[in-house]
């Protein structure tokens, strides 16, 4: 094994060394932070439904989920479990027959983060995470947050999917022989679906796909630190094999690797003297997660928001990648002219959530700052549908917004609203860029 990976390490160094494209950002400038909730998203108009398998009386809404406890040692919460949440979970409904009680929800526990850790409501079979693995527990509402990017069925918060088919190797017990419910066929079939191309491939992608299909197939990640400019606080985000290789093959694009590139650019700005007139604010701070109540938490997103409006200079402009539901966009805020520009690849005019969530926010931002009564009459926040490449196929969005974000911090808005298409070329660069800023992340040794 030793002996591969140095074998892999020569293979990915020789490609760098011949890249056509240099990083643009030193490795000795990344500061040292220290997992987060993804959304995907596509443009189709069709969507499909799974249907539930089991059990029949099981509610239909549930999703992904993140588990947390809250550490009375820290004083904050904890991640320490991935799982599913049934949303629709009533008081009296039970769990190994005992009722869920109020504000608490049903789940199950799909993959352990800290398995020693305590459940916050044991049962009499499971005292810990790990004794809870593949089994239902109870657990506190407010300590469940959505997590899309493990829902590879959903490519965006509006889908609802089959709980059965929540974990892409969900276990099924045969006697005392635990299988993986695919066949061996289905499973090879997968991993042929999952092949990169490297002969057509743009050298700047080669060394991230080399190491991805070599050594993170097995289920590695490479963990990301995002920092708390972009958070609100410092936490990582994990890229799995499926993320690099969607990314890489112009797929449909996970928040994470929004986030990524956020980063990315962040560290750009920083390099040419320019950090202090963006801010990246992260999309899974004011994007809804679920999208069938009228308001969708549009109060907690718009709170989000305005902690990063609160001390804004003038000037300053902050970029919001917007997930509206199956369809990446972007909105660029001007807090002190209290405008903001929208922009949507598929140039549609519907900004629905997206201008509710800027009006409270804003108008909270007014209040606190003493603009509101600066101006002396109920000034309403203006908006503008701003002109921007136009997105043709159905899965570009998310990258195209990457492409916004890019041009605006390079060239300016002006120089953005320009121009009419992204060529392969530029999306190409995109990408390029997206994977050499993730294989600085990357650990041989794991």
């Amino acid at each position: 094994m030793r002996r591969e990976i140095e074998e892999l390490k020569a293979l990915v160094r020789g490609l760098c060394a011949n890249r056509d494209v240099e990083p643009s950002v030193d490795p000795k400038n990344v500061p040292t932070v220290d997992q987060h909730n993804s959304f995907k998203a596509s443009c189709s108009a069709q969507e499909k439904q799974d249907g539930v398998a089991e059990p029949p009386t099981m509610p239909v809404d549930s999703q992904e989920c993140k588990l947390y406890i809250f550490d009375e040692v820290q004083g904050g919460q904890l991640l320490v479990a991935f799982g599913r949440v049934w949303w629709e979970s009533l008081p009296t409904d039970t769990v190994h027959g005992i009722p869920l009680g109020e504000g608490n929800v049903r789940v199950s526990i799909n993959v352990p983060k800290l398995k020693k850790s305590a459940l916050p409501i044991p049962t009499y079979d499971a005292t810990t995470v790990e004794d809870a693995v593949n089994g239902f527990v109870a657990w506190p509402k407010s300590l469940v947050e959505l997590d899309i990017s493990m829902n590879k069925a959903s490519r965006g918060p509006s889908h609802v999917p089959d709980p059965a088919a929540g974990n892409k190797k969900r276990q099924k017990k045969a006697g005392n022989k635990t299988i993986d419910s695919r066949t061996e066929v289905q499973q090879g079939a997968q991993e042929q679906k999952l092949v990169f191309d490297f002969i057509n491939m743009n050298r700047a992608m080669k060394p991230l796909a080399y190491y991805a299909h070599y050594s993170m197939r097995q289920g590695n990640q490479i963990e990301v630190p995002i920092p708390y400019t972009i958070m609100g606080f410092d936490m990582p985000v994990f890229l799995s094999f499926e993320d690099i290789y969607e990314f890489i093959n112009l797929q449909e694009i996970s928040a994470n690797c929004i986030l990524v590139y956020m980063r990315y650019l962040e560290e750009l700005c920083r390099i040419n003297g320019q950090a202090e007139k963006f801010v990246f604010v992260s999309p899974s701070l004011i994007s809804p997660v679920r999208t069938d109540t009228e308001d969708a938490g549009r109060r907690e997103r718009a709170d989000n928001l305005l902690s990063f409006l609160r001390d804004a200079p003038k000037e300053r402009l902050y970029l919001v990648p917007h997930n509206r539901g199956r369809h990446w966009v972007l909105g660029v805020i001007d807090p002190w002219e209290d405008l903001v520009l929208y922009f949507d690849p598929l140039r549609e005019k519907k900004r629905d959530d997206f201008t509710e969530l800027m009006n409270m926010a804003l108008a909270d931002w007014k209040i606190t700052t003493g603009e509101g009564i600066r101006r002396r009459r109920d000034c309403k926040t203006k908006f503008s549908n701003r002109p921007c490449p136009l997105q043709e196929g159905s899965v570009e969005c998310g990258y195209f917004i990457l492409g916004f974000m890019r041009d605006i911090v390079l060239n300016g808005i002006d120089a953005l609203e320009s121009k009419q298409f992204y060529t392969s070329e530029d999306l190409d660069l995109i990408r390029g860029e997206w994977s050499e800023h993730v294989m600085e992340f990357v650990n041989y040794d794991v």
